[in-house]
């Protein structure tokens, strides 16, 4: 996941232009294919069950390959095939930048390197820093699960990068939902615009050009798939649970102070999580 945002690392340190990481990004987006496009492109699904399959993942934490299985639209032979496929055609981003002369093979390496201590550290930190704060394992639960989801549906890599009590680094819509029962959780998810144009653009397959009411309920039912999955979770530890409704909530109401927040950053965007135990 972290090489992804290994652009990113040579943008701050001037070894890529924006146009370069764009160009990069771009190009190995459309190289690295799912599963399910792969599966559409070799003609053994059609598009529209390959929607149904990526509609039934959003309420299972389970594979493309072991719904379409389930579902009966691939076989675990066709399965084991595209995933062959997926892993002969894969580009990595290094790779990607040496093909299009962005970066020499020696400083692709040296600053591969520097890149791979600095992830070392930070990710040390960030993990003393939830196991400090967490309660019952459910700040990792929420983490995990929002990061499964969020590539599983936007097809895109996120990457959690600080942690803090009392943020205001982050604007946009805000969806609140609450766990109620032998375990409380308020959790809200507050993407920036970009962000949330991206997301619904992937949940619903339609283009978004700004910020609207389905936008905002786009992002209410995300999170509602990210805590009912939780909620699932928990519930097989014979947990008792509830969830209200989702909600947007303003910002001038939303009581940020209350909650700690976790700070995201993708290749659309950035996402702040709120959890509240």
């Amino acid at each position: 996941m972290a090489i992804k945002f290994f652009g990113h690392y040579l943008l701050d340190n001037d070894k890529l232009t924006a146009e370069q990481l764009t160009e990069a990004v771009e190009y190995q987006s459309a190289h690295n294919l799912s599963l399910g496009e792969l599966a559409v492109r070799e003609q053994l699904i059609t598009l529209k069950e390959a929607e149904k399959i990526n509609d039934k993942q959003r309420s299972l934490d389970k594979r493309f390959g072991e719904v379409a299985v389930d579902l009966e639209l691939l076989t675990e032979k066709q399965i084991e095939g595209l995933l062959a496929m997926q892993k002969e055609e894969k580009v990595f981003f290094g790779e990607v930048l040496l093909l299009k002369n962005f970066i020499s093979p020696e400083e692709l390496e040296s600053e591969l390197q520097k890149f791979e201590e600095q992830q070392k550290l930070e990710v040390v930190a960030l993990d003393a820093t939830i196991e400090a704060l967490d309660k019952d394992g459910i700040i990792q639960d929420a983490i995990a699960i929002l990061q499964k989801l969020y590539t599983r549906i936007v097809h895109d890599y996120i990457k959690l990068v600080e942690i803090n009590k009392n943020s205001n680094n982050y604007s946009g819509i805000i969806a609140l939902q609450k766990m109620r029962g032998d375990l409380h959780l308020d959790f809200a998810l507050q993407p920036d615009d970009a962000e949330a144009l991206a997301i619904s653009k992937m949940f619903l397959k339609t283009d978004f050009d700004e910020v609207d009411e389905m936008v905002m309920d786009i992002i209410n039912e995300f999170v509602n798939v990210v805590l009912g999955n939780i909620a699932v979770k928990r519930s097989k530890e014979s947990v008792k649970l509830e969830l209200t409704p989702p909600q947007s909530v303003s910002e001038s109401e939303f009581k940020k102070e209350k909650y700690i927040s976790f700070g995201f950053t993708t290749t659309q965007g950035n996402i702040a999580l709120y959890l509240k135990l």
